[in-house]
C-alpha cells in the first residue's frame, strides 16, 4: 500500500531535474485547490509573503530547499526525528551547531504563510512545530 500511496502523490514531490521555482509550486498547488479554474490565485497564496519566506532560505541549495518546503512542510516530515537529523547533517549545516540548525528549521516553519498552512492538515503541522521547538529548546 505504500508504493500505491508514494505514486498517488502529488507531481511537486518529483522534480527530476527540474529546477525548483517555490512560487509557482505554490500557484500550481492553490490551482489544484480552486474546483472553478476562474478564482484567482492570488486569494489563496499572498505573493508577498511567500517571497519574504522563501528568502529565508536564499542561502540554502536547491536540494535542501526542496527537502525543507516540500518533505518537510507540504509532505509534514518534521515531526519524524529521521527526517531533521538527515537534514541538518547536510552541507548546508555544517557551519552551525546542531541547536541552531533546529532553530532556523523552527523559524521557517513558523513563519509558513496562512496560505500555505491552509494546505497542511492542522494537527500534522502543529506536531511538526512542536517537534522542532522541543528539538531548538522553544518550549
Amino acid at each position: 500500500m505504500a508504493t500505491n500511496n508514494r505514486s498517488s502523490r502529488i507531481a511537486h514531490c518529483h522534480l527530476q531535474g527540474q529546477s525548483l521555482d517555490p512560487y509557482q509550486l505554490l500557484k500550481a498547488k492553490s490551482e489544484r485547490l480552486s474546483w472553478n479554474r476562474l478564482s484567482d490565485v492570488e486569494i489563496y497564496v499572498d505573493k508577498q509573503a511567500v517571497i519574504d519566506w522563501f528568502s529565508m532560505l536564499r542561502d540554502y541549495s536547491e536540494a535542501t530547499v526542496k527537502a525543507i518546503v516540500v518533505e518537510g512542510i507540504l509532505d509534514s516530515q518534521f515531526h519524524k526525528i529521521t527526517f531533521i537529523l538527515t537534514l541538518v547533517q547536510s552541507a548546508d549545516f555544517e557551519a552551525v551547531t546542531s541547536k541552531d540548525a533546529y532553530q532556523q528549521l523552527y523559524d521557517f516553519v513558523c513563519q509558513t504563510p496562512a496560505g500555505v498552512q491552509d494546505w497542511i492538515d492542522d494537527v500534522d503541522f502543529q506536531m511538526s512545530r512542536d517537534v522542532l521547538a522541543l528539538l531548538s529548546r522553544n518550549r
